[in-house]
């Protein structure tokens, strides 16, 4: 790593999305600390997952080099690359071509040295999925270019997505796996991922925050946390006219849960985020959309594509960012 000049990702021209406030300042996370605290101890465990945090610009480096600092721990269903790694994505014309990724050692800090290809090219780096960021640092060959990311999300304000360990990302094998980050690089728009692991139940601290954000559409993908029917009946169209308060026109989706079996407590579930759309229809909201997640895992061996049976490995993932990302792209035109 020698001759490599390192930054601070929130130096100009790197440009942070999916994340909250001043990193600088108030360190990686994706939720105000009090309003986290306010949520629950879970949400305020993972409020600085960096889930859905990314770092764009555009360099014709012949390397790249990636440094990160943080917790590191172990989980039986997730590779350490996506609790602690970092992905780095190349645009090409043709799409965006995955190039490299820290591979974490087992310690809390880790590097790794990305080759580039020759030329000027858009870079996206995506920060990890289920583990703290303390420091995240990008190093360049000396007398490298370094400039904006030439092409913005053609959508101004982002997706936001509200949801379970699913949506924060498990069990993708990287950060850039994730469903909603498959959609972002095959629509070029930006997201902010509010999935919290075990702990997306509804509660008003976050929902009424989550009302004050500028959004472009929100989707709402919470059916798996809700301990039972009765929670998610009590919950999930209260977070509906939560956010329709404060943003009455963006698109708004209801996503049932992907891994479907013809139970009852899954039927239930189903039939309670169906009665929340058929009331906002009801009502006279022509922008909200019912996507129903059973349609998502269709086919043979439909048990090889979770892990265990409830998490998406990176095909369950493709299957969903296929399905909802169709429907997204239609309504809003993308």
């Amino acid at each position: 790593m020698e001759n490599i000049k390192f930054y601070k990702v929130w130096e100009t021209p790197f440009k942070v999305y999916g994340l909250y406030g001043d990193i600088e300042k108030n360190g990686f996370r994706r939720l105000p600390e009090e309003v986290a605290k306010n949520t629950s101890s879970e949400v305020h465990r993972l409020h600085t997952h960096t889930s859905g945090g990314r770092v764009r610009f555009r360099t014709d480096a012949e390397v790249v080099v990636l440094k990160i600092k943080g917790e590191y721990y172990s989980t039986w269903h997730m590779t350490a690359m996506a609790r602690h790694g970092a992905d780095l994505y190349i645009d090409y014309p043709h799409g965006s071509v995955y190039t490299g990724a820290i591979k974490p050692n087992g310690e809390a800090a880790s590097s790794v040295e990305i080759k580039m290809p020759e030329g000027e090219h858009d870079v996206t780096v995506y920060l990890p999925l289920y583990g703290e960021v303390n420091e995240f640092e990008i190093g360049l060959c000396e007398g490298a270019s370094l400039k904006e990311y030439s092409k913005p999300y053609q959508n101004e304000l982002p997706i936001v997505y509200y949801g379970s360990s699913i949506t924060q990302g498990a069990c993708a094998s990287r950060p850039g796996r994730a469903y909603e980050a498959l959609i972002s690089r095959k629509y070029n728009v930006d997201y902010t991922c509010l999935g919290f692991s075990g702990a997306c139940l509804g509660e008003n601290a976050i929902v009424e925050y989550m009302s004050t954000l500028p959004m472009c559409a929100f989707v709402s993908d919470y059916d798996h946390n809700a301990p039972n029917p009765e929670h998610l009946r009590k919950t999930h169209h209260n977070v509906y006219l939560k956010i329709r308060e404060k943003h009455p026109d963006i698109p708004y989706f209801m996503v049932t849960r992907p891994n479907f079996y013809f139970n009852e407590d899954n039927i239930t579930r189903r039939d309670v985020v169906m009665q929340s759309y058929l009331e906002a229809r009801a009502a006279g909201d022509k922008n909200v959309y019912f996507i129903d997640g059973s349609a998502f895992f269709n086919g043979e061996n439909v048990e090889d594509l979770t892990l265990d049976l409830t998490h998406p490995n990176d095909e369950g993932f493709k299957r969903m960012a296929n399905y909802i990302g169709d429907v997204i792209a239609k309504v809003m035109k993308l």
